[in-house]
């Protein structure tokens, strides 16, 4: 026999509502009320709450069932409903933490709420009009047989009738970058927020979760922790922009992300995972319960996305400064991070377009950068490279902006050599000879052997000479999220402007 609300409570514990509910009433003949809503819980599992106002004498109490897979949204899906006990009407703007150990324990949110009508009330069935801003539309309702196996007289069947939902398709989406610019600054109507150094990702996320990286490859198969993202969003369908990051001693390391990042074996995934767990920061929604936010201002999409996620380990919200750059980036230098960005809060979101309207300030200096070639190594290094050549694109042409040699692991220089090799060729494929190349600083390059020009580096380095060669660069790791043909001198030159201004 199902107990009732307080007995299943410790209200010394637990926050929820300590109104007193006389019994339990029956559906099928309970006075209807006129509103309803549906809880998320994230309890032992994921399930969601239908509770609707019915009355109880002439009290009004919330009539409630447990929906593993929340209210079917398609036609031709059947889903489990639970009769659980009723609760107070007051239950229904509750919204926070249950306490581990406690009846229920976890996270409660407010998935949708709304006004509600019955079609049809008849033993074992119930049909239901909603009008909610999630859910509009009719659902039936149909006990199931306690003599059926498996069956009880809690257990109910919810289907759909009718779907109202006005839904826009969800948008394919190129993400939006940020110009590089050189000095902090405070500004009203601007906000600001750390700049994470990971990879770029959107979610996208429904009855599962979708990663989609910077060049629209799907990279969901390579971070199984994020599989359940779309668990954590309060919401029926939602598009986030934000990135995969791998944190060390509270900041995100792009070291540690790059042992990850080329993996495809499930089995070295599965290993990853444990020792380089990842997390996706969300900073942007694009995409909303079949709307599309790209022409709202940046300030109200942060507003939704700040409601939209029930706290996990592996998913976070960026956090936002408004007016004080300068803050924020004094912040960012004293916790070695890689910068800020700062973003016009009226700003609407620009696919695949790089806008003044966003704004990067790096405390380093980095570049990504086209390997064209390497030189072999001396000494310890006599079974692998020395250094690898790297170059940048001017009018179709690869720049050849100097090597680098310093920054790699002995695992690394072991994984690379059979990469360097796959890709060998004859043909130099920059725009002048390296070996003719007189560098200020380092030693000359000599014996080049050629590849083709498919990996990109991430470098950092002190300045670029007036020759447009990098001093004390320094190897970070290699992104497979950035197409070569993108790595662009231009973008070289705003570096050094930020080195040198």
């Amino acid at each position: 026999m199902r107990k009732d609300y307080a007995g299943k409570r410790d209200f010394d514990k637990t926050p929820e509502p300590s109104s007193e509910v006389d019994g339990n009433v029956d559906p099928a003949t309970a006075r209807p009320g006129k509103t309803f809503m549906v809880h998320q819980h994230h309890a032992t599992r994921l399930h969601f709450d239908l509770r609707l106002e019915m009355f109880n004498g002439n009290t009004p109490v919330l009539v409630s069932w447990a929906v593993p897979k929340n209210l079917p949204q398609r036609k031709g899906e059947r889903h489990l409903a639970v009769h659980v006990e009723d609760h107070p009407f007051e239950y229904g703007s509750f919204s926070g933490s249950i306490p581990k150990g406690e009846y229920g324990g976890g996270e409660v949110r407010i998935f949708d709420s709304g006004t509600y009508e019955v079609l049809e009330q008849e033993p074992r069935k119930l049909t239901i009009d909603l009008h909610g801003s999630r859910l509009d539309g009719i659902w039936h309702m149909v006990q199931f047989d306690g003599k059926e196996k498996g069956g009880s007289k809690d257990n109910w069947l919810v289907f759909l009738r009718e779907n109202r939902r006005q839904i826009e398709p969800l948008p394919e989406i190129a993400p939006m970058m940020a110009t590089l610019t050189e000095d902090a600054f405070d500004r009203e109507g601007w906000l600001f927020e750390p700049k994470w150094d990971g990879v770029r990702a959107l979610a996208t996320c429904t009855d599962q979760t979708v990663l989609i990286s910077r060049n629209l490859n799907d990279i969901t198969a390579s971070y199984p922790e994020l599989a359940k993202l779309h668990e954590q969003v309060v919401g029926v369908e939602a598009v986030i922009d934000g990135e995969i990051v791998a944190m060390h001693q509270g900041r995100p390391s792009f070291e540690r992300l790059q042992s990850r990042i080329n993996l495809r074996n499930e089995r070295d995934i599965a290993q990853a995972m444990k020792s380089c767990p990842v997390t996706f920061v969300a900073f942007d929604l694009l995409y909303l319960d079949g709307k599309n936010l790209l022409d709202v201002p940046l300030l109200e999409r942060k507003a939704s996305l700040d409601e939209l996620f029930v706290p996990a380990p592996f998913v976070e919200v960026s956090p936002v400064i408004e007016n004080e750059g300068k803050l924020l980036f004094a912040a960012a230098k004293a916790q070695e991070l890689e910068g800020i960005v700062a973003k016009r809060a009226a700003s609407v979101y620009r696919p695949g377009r790089r806008s003044k309207d966003w704004l990067k300030i790096k405390t380093t200096h980095t570049a990504d950068l086209v390997v064209g070639g390497w030189t072999p190594g001396e000494g310890a290094r006599s079974k692998s490279f020395g250094a690898l050549l790297l170059g940048a694109y001017e009018e179709d042409e690869l720049r050849f902006v100097g090597s680098v040699g310093t920054g790699f692991t002995d695992s690394l220089l072991q994984q690379l050599m059979p990469l360097l090799d796959s890709l060998a060729t004859d043909e130099n494929p920059f725009d002048s000879d390296p070996v003719k190349d007189k560098p200020r600083w380092g030693k000359p390059i000599r014996d080049p052997r050629w590849v083709d020009p498919l990996l990109v580096a991430i470098v950092e380095f002190r300045e670029l000479t007036s020759s447009g060669r990098l001093r004390a660069p320094s190897f970070k790791g290699f992104r497979n999220d950035k197409d070569p043909s993108d790595c662009l001198f231009e973008d070289l030159r705003s570096e050094e402007a930020e080195v040198t201004g």
